[in-house]
């Protein structure tokens, strides 16, 4: 069981905290001691803390394993160091504030049958997410690639590994997540869905029915977005403002896959919005800058999409060329290791959109109850109309 451990008065102030397995070669002089996350100054060994072995996000209680699964420390493959990240939403920038939140494990002596695992799906915090501003509704999908899973589960589970709880991941413009499932080219029952994505209530969502992954499937994070509050453009990225899209699996048995996710190709981004030319970076990382044309020379791509002039209708076009394009395929296991089908390109299936959800059908012993239900849905509308026709109510 893995329970938040959150200092009273901070429920605001912490995000989500991952707890990641470092590298059994990690140099234990770093050990004890805490560093600003991705900062210059953060030791290269805290790098090779790369696998999540369990994600809490702002809201959400703490987690028990079922009884047949469990987390499995002690053994040779398990995790000897660990990190834990903790992210903070400081929007007023008040100073002096020491936290001491935390997560405890509660462990058990009593072996359990399976070991789980977990698996980070969806899109990769990235710049090549970006969501334009002014959008009552913006799409974006992670993609879980049917040629990861082909080659992770072909070469270390062909029977399927099971997936039993889920948590759904986005930021302060999300709206609604859903983890599609495919199998043979058919999508199956959505495998986690949240169609009223509220940021501050962010829980692990047990499935009723475990589900079976196999080599060949693949799954969609897909995540809607409401961006009409925002002049500029919405990037991917780790602050609150930012944008994330992430799915956490947990199965098992535990595989030596601990990443699943994709980045759309970035160049069609850029020819979207009129860019013809960008030097090309020493390096291929951040940032490029563009050299043609005259009104977008010499700035970066960040500046270049801040510039382009957005209207919704853009926005929707946008939008549809985004979700067709070319995506870039990144499968890792633990220890920084890497499936060989990392980095390739992959096309996204056709699909349907929107995904039409099954319709909801009361059985016998409840329709009395969905009926009253939506009765007093129905009186309490009218009571709250006739009290605005009224006048000033306190």
């Amino acid at each position: 069981q893995v329970e938040p451990l959150i200092q009273k008065g901070h429920e605001n102030l912490v995000h989500h905290i991952l707890l990641y397995q470092c590298s059994s070669n990690l140099n234990d002089s770093v050990l004890d001691y805490g560093h600003e996350c991705y900062h210059p100054n953060m030791p290269d060994s805290f790098l090779t803390c790369e696998t999540v072995i369990f994600a809490w996000a702002i809201g959400g209680e703490g987690f028990t394993y079922p009884s047949h699964v469990g987390l499995s420390i002690g053994t040779a493959a398990d995790p000897q160091f660990v990190l834990m990240e903790v992210h903070y939403d400081n929007p007023s920038y008040t100073e002096g504030l020491i936290d001491n939140s935390g997560l405890r494990l509660i462990y058990t002596p009593v072996l359990r049958k399976y070991d789980a695992g977990v698996i980070e799906a969806g899109l990769w915090v990235s710049l090549f997410h970006n969501i334009p501003p002014g959008m009552p509704e913006f799409v974006s999908e992670g993609h879980c690639t049917l040629e990861c899973l082909e080659e992770a589960l072909g070469a270390e589970r062909p029977a399927g590994i099971h997936v039993f709880a889920v948590l759904l991941h986005a930021h302060l413009a999300g709206r609604a997540i859903r983890m599609r499932h495919f199998h043979n080219g058919e999508e199956q029952k959505l495998l986690a869905y949240d169609d009223e994505f509220d940021f501050n209530f962010q829980e692990f969502q047990y499935l009723k029915e475990e589900r079976t992954i196999l080599p060949g499937d693949n799954l969609i994070t897909e995540c809607h977005y409401s961006t009409v509050d925002r002049i500029r453009m919405t990037w991917g990225g780790l602050s609150t403002r930012n944008e994330m899209c992430l799915s956490y699996l947990l199965y098992y048995p535990r595989i030596n896959l601990t990443r699943c996710a994709s980045i759309p190709d970035i160049m069609e981004q850029l020819q979207f919005i009129g860019v013809k030319e960008i030097y090309r970076p020493v390096r291929q990382t951040w940032p490029f800058i563009i050299k043609s044309p005259k009104q977008y020379k010499n700035l970066s791509f960040m500046d270049a999409m801040n510039k382009f002039k957005w209207s919704r209708s853009e926005g929707l076009s946008y939008n549809e060329l985004v979700l067709k394009l070319p995506v870039n395929v990144r499968c890792s296991k633990t220890d920084n290791a890497e499936w060989s089908i990392q980095g390739m390109t992959a096309l996204p299936p056709e699909i349907e959109r929107p995904y039409k959800t099954e319709p909801v059908i009361c059985s016998s012993s409840s329709c009395l109850r969905c009926s009253l239900f939506l009765t007093l849905l129905f009186v309490v509308h009218v009571t709250a109309s006739t009290i605005g026709n009224i006048g000033p109510f306190v």
